[in-house]
């Protein structure tokens, strides 16, 4: 009986027992956690938490936090990331809370590894589409206040496009191409998720801890109808929870060459001197020295006249004639307007955390002189950027602030100067040159009017002020919400605001206001004055504002099943809306003491006191307002299979108040598709040559918007100008109606292969691509019976191809490490569809920034008329009739097609890209940049005798001109014609002469550091310690044509600059 009752004791032990463990296998423990870099304490988003032995799984967020529902008991978890040595950690029965450090592995490849679309974070063995990371380390290798100049040759695919065709050479950037004719050519910028709508001025680099550029389908097509050029993700510094207060300080110096003036050549002032003495004997300026409009005649026609008319004798005509030929303008320039531009940057950052809130705080200011004396601008920005955790941990609440001010300043007077102007005599005093008018007619009027009409440009140094004061605000906000069960949920809110003020003051005293007022004086019958431009100052202001409201939401779902399965998905919708107004307006009397101004008869048309003609004062007044508005809906999926097949799909409708009146033409639907292989887990492949080996391909759309064009009519004012008749103001059409208005679309395909070999002593990437632009916008003539010239229609199509490839290597380990990197990208654009060619005529006449729409050819072509070398008789510069050398230049321009002018190629490089070596040596740090840009052609100016018979200076091959039988063995620049020829001269200057081939490589930058070691013993003074040179612009050590010019600098020079720093942590 006691053995029964024992027995029955341990069975009701035992099964009470398994009754509670049963009751412990059915309510499962949450574990949480922050998975970081052992190295620096940094959050890791993307990394794979796994509970060993399951289908449990999930995804670190972006702060590198976990949420993970496990069985009580004893258990392994699992955690994996690209680049970081995998860990198996055990977790105890009872513990909620584990934090992992993970230790960076010998496999990572150089660079960032987690990629951000704006939408998620994506570790690089996740991705299917094509992107550059670029982290802070390579961001601020570089020093410039502008943060998008610090990715110009260290990114595959993106290239700085600088028109030569200008002084001051415009820059823009394209990547992979350009897809478009003549809608909006930029990247997309998204900054902490959310597009940009700012200035990028505004963001300051010291604030950037990365960024990511998303090149085709599958990387950008989630942004829709925004992402055909491409997107550029910013990611701005944050605090990280359960980190100490950091303290990190940046200085930096840079000191920029001196411009020089001469860089350009121009024929010499002698042979400038000797036409004009010619044409004057010639009676060229007999019409403009009588002419009864008083126009401005040179110095020298001015003197000869005078000593015809027996005002100057002989001996000081030859006086005035020796100074002129001893003078140059550009030498005054050099000496009284330029000077060696400078920058100062500054920036200071504190952040931190602690377990349930993490912060940062920055602020930074800049001040930049620039070459000329008078023009400086700063720049101050102050941001902040808050994140708390509630709700055990569940929600993420994150708000921040970021407010940049901007202020510039310019005091120059203006430059339209003679070649031989002096701006001051031998003694330095100021001295006045010719401007506007005559000489004789201002010298004549002088004791008549109120006002000194003479120009004196040193006089007016710092007196005619331009300010401009910009305020950006960017507020924002966000939620993370982990719902469970693999969901998540965020919302984003940010509000930009942009506020501009300008102003240009011309005082009583500077030359502008003078000059109005004199010129709109009438003398009545008693010889009084009246004056209907009032006495005083003339003040010009500007006010622009531009505000938008984005908000989006997003449902997250992270799913991980059998060790084997693991999805990644999300949905949702953003509106935003954009609006924008600017208004100009002219303050004539005005007084700065006082700010007041004085009314002006508009309506009424005056008489030029100077020219006689009948005008109304400049009105000046202009009002613009602009709204734009967005929709749009989103999904993507991205899907992994044993942790190497790999499968992603986005689809987003984007809709706007730009297109159409029907539903279909409002929104356009944008979709991509990716795969991709990790090869190297398979197998038959570990312990290869590979460590890492993914192959990958996409396809998809993307698309591109043009706010300039709608479907309804648009009018606008010309900028506050009258109506001859009626003398009121008036609105002019803008753009006529298109009720069949499309989007661009863009259709990206690119396979791409990614590796490292030998333990990340190697690795890179291969990616070839095609895109096409579909239904893309043009300016297409109409009859003249419509109303209008032309009209802007959906018409073209182009296709561009292209590869990029990226080599990394660490070339030496041990105490000299010597790492390279180079990347090479080649394009080949091409129109494929155009409703009409341009004429032979139209292409030969295009600027370098304009698309030349020939199907069949580069977007941005070089053409040319053929040469066929100058005439041996005459010097005349000859081309191709019926196959037959001519100087029949009307029939030359009248039978110019595209297929009988000479086509070269490219007028933007082709192959493109950079060779970075680093070397380390203990605590030093040397690297250098060599950058190249091949395959491709421009156009290099030359003389312009149509000029040169008008008296003006021209280009400096003048000098080396044909002026007798046999210089057409040494030269190819034409002669003299002694007259204005338009044809001659307009098919020399657009002839395959001047043509020559653009490729070069230069020595982009060089960079030294020290990074000091710290203090042994005590409490150091830094945590870090760098200082560093950077040398940026050092010049081309090689280029394909003999020409003088860089390149890529023809009109004026690239500067190099000089900088000197410091990053400090405390």
């Amino acid at each position: 009986m006691r053995t029964l009752m024992t027995k029955l004791v341990y069975t009701l032990a035992i099964c009470w027992g398994f009754s509670f463990l049963g009751i412990a296998q059915t309510n499962p423990r949450i574990l949480k956690g922050q998975v970081t870099a052992a190295s620096d304490g940094s959050s890791l988003p993307g990394v794979t938490v796994i509970l060993k032995g399951s289908s449990k799984g999930t995804v670190t967020n972006e702060e590198g936090q976990y949420l993970l529902s496990i069985p009580s008991g004893e258990r392994v978890l699992t955690f994996s990331f690209i680049g970081y040595a995998t860990q198996e950690v055990l977790v105890s029965a009872h513990q909620t809370q584990l934090d992992v450090g993970l230790i960076e592995s010998d496999l990572a490849l150089e660079g960032v590894t987690v990629f951000s679309t704006g939408f998620q974070e994506l570790p690089l063995e996740r991705t299917t589409g094509s992107f550059v990371g670029i982290d802070q380390e390579l961001l601020d290798r570089r020093v410039s206040t502008n943060l998008i100049d610090r990715l110009e040759d260290i990114t595959p695919g993106l290239i700085f496009n600088r028109d030569n065709s200008r002084l001051e050479p415009g820059e823009s950037i394209s990547i992979r191409g350009t897809a478009t004719l003549i809608s909006n050519s930029q990247p997309l910028i998204v900054v902490d998720n959310l597009a940009y709508d700012g200035p990028l001025s505004s963001i300051n680099p010291n604030d950037v801890s990365s960024m990511t550029v998303l090149k085709d389908a599958a990387a950008a097509s989630i942004w829709g109808a925004r992402a055909g050029n491409g997107v550029i993700v910013i990611t701005t510094k944050k605090g990280s929870f359960e980190s100490p207060s950091r303290v990190n300080l940046t200085m930096n110096l840079t000191q920029v060459e001196k411009p020089d003036l001469f860089y350009y050549p121009l024929m010499s002032i002698n042979s400038l001197l000797d036409k004009q003495l010619e044409l004057y004997k010639n009676g060229y300026y007999a019409s403009q020295i009588g002419n009864r409009r008083n126009p401005v005649v040179n110095p020298l026609a001015e003197s000869m006249y005078a000593f015809e008319q027996g005002e100057i004798s002989q001996a000081e005509l030859d006086s005035r004639l020796q100074v002129l030929r001893n003078s140059d303008i550009r030498r005054d320039q050099e000496k009284y307007f330029k000077r060696s531009a400078s920058q100062q940057q500054y920036a200071l950052n504190v952040s931190g955390g602690s377990k349930k809130h993490s912060y940062l705080f920055s602020a930074g200011w800049d001040r930049n002189l620039g070459q000329d004396v008078e023009a400086d601008n700063s720049r101050l920005t102050l941001s902040t950027r808050q994140s708390w955790k509630t709700f055990k941990d569940k929600l993420t609440l994150t708000i921040g602030a970021y407010w940049v001010q901007a202020k510039s300043y310019n005091g120059m007077p203006g430059t339209n100067f003679f070649p031989y102007d002096r701006l001051a005599d031998e003694s330095g005093n100021p001295l006045p040159v010719y401007q506007d008018y005559s000489v004789r007619f201002k010298e004549a009027n002088q004791n008549l009017l109120a006002l000194d009409w003479n120009y004196v440009p040193l006089g007016e140094l710092g007196l005619n002020k331009t300010l401009s004061n910009s305020n950006d605000l960017r507020l924002f906000a966000g939620l993370d919400y982990q719902i469970g069960g693999g969901f998540s949920l965020s919302a984003n809110y940010q509000y930009w605001n942009n506020r501009q003020e300008g102003s240009t003051h011309h005082p009583l005293e500077s030359y502008v206001a003078r000059n109005l007022i004199n010129n709109y004086t009438e003398i009545d019958e008693i010889g009084g004055l009246i004056h209907h431009v009032p006495m005083g100052g003339i003040l010009y202001s500007n006010y622009g504002s531009a505000f938008s409201h984005n908000v989006r939401g997003q449902l997250n779902y992270t799913k991980t099943w059998n060790g084997f399965h693991s999805i990644q998905a999300f949905v949702g919708g953003e509106v935003k809306d954009y609006q924008s107004q600017g208004y100009q307006s002219s303050s004539y009397g005005y007084s700065e003491e006082n700010g007041t101004s004085m009314p002006v008869d508009y309506l009424t048309r005056w008489r030029e006191y100077a020219t006689g003609r009948s005008r109304t004062i400049p009105f000046g007044e202009e009002f613009e307002g602009r709204i734009n508005r967005f929709v749009s809906v989103f999904g993507n999926l991205g899907y992994a299979y044993k942790d190497r097949y790999l499968l992603n799909a986005s689809l987003r409708r984007d809709a706007s108040n730009l297109f159409g009146v029907a539903t279909n033409q409002k929104s356009v639907p944008l979709w991509s598709a990716g795969l991709g292989w990790i090869a190297s887990e398979e197998e038959f492949l570990k312990d290869r040559i590979f460590d890492f080996l993914k192959l990958r391909f996409s396809y998809g759309y993307n698309g591109n918007t043009n706010s300039n064009v709608t479907a309804v009519t648009t009018a606008n004012t010309f900028g506050g100008a009258l109506n001859f008749n009626t003398g009121l103001p008036f609105l002019g059409i803008r753009t006529p109606p298109n009720p069949e208005l499309r989007w661009e679309r863009i259709k990206i395909v690119n396979s791409g292969v990614d590796f490292g070999i030998k333990g990340g002593r190697l690795s890179g990437s291969l990616d070839y691509y095609q895109k096409e632009g579909l239904d893309l916008l043009g300016n297409i003539p109409l009859y003249p019976s419509s109303g209008f010239s032309e009209a802007t229609l959906n018409y073209a199509s182009t296709q561009t191809k292209g590869w990029d490839l990226v080599i990394n290597s660490i070339n030496t380990t041990g105490e000299l490490k010597w790492e390279s990197s180079f990347f090479l990208s080649l394009v080949k654009e091409e129109v494929t569809g155009v409703e009409n060619n341009p004429t032979g005529t139209q292409l030969l006449s295009y600027s370098p920034s304009l698309p030349t729409p020939v199907i069949g050819k580069p977007l941005f072509s070089i053409f040319s008329f053929p040469f066929a070398g100058l005439d041996p008789d005459t010097g005349d510069p000859m081309g191709y009739v019926d196959g037959e050398a001519s100087t029949d230049y009307l029939t030359i321009y009248s039978e110019a097609t595209p297929e009988n002018i000479r086509f070269h190629g490219s007028g933007r490089p082709t192959r493109f890209g950079a060779f970075r070596n680093t070397f380390s040596y203990r605590g030093w740090s040397l690297s250098a940049n060599i950058s190249y840009r091949l395959g491709y052609y421009f156009k290099r100016p030359s003389v312009s005798y149509d000029n040169v018979n008008l008296g003006e200076i021209s280009h400096g091959d003048y000098e080396r001109r044909w002026q007798e039988p046999g210089d057409e063995q040494t030269t190819n620049v034409p002669s003299d014609p002694g007259a204005r020829n338009a044809y001659r001269n307009g098919f020399y200057l657009n002839s395959s002469a001047l043509v020559e081939k653009g490729d070069h490589i230069r020595m982009q930058d060089v960079r030294l550091a020290y990074t000091w070691p710290k203090k042994e013993g005590g409490k150091p003074l830094f945590n870090s310690l760098e200082t560093f040179v950077y040398i940026n612009n050092l010049g081309v050590l090689w280029k394909a044509t003999d020409a003088v010019q860089d390149p890529d600098y023809i009109l004026s020079p690239s500067l190099t600059t000089f900088s000197f720093g410091l990053r400090a942590g405390f």
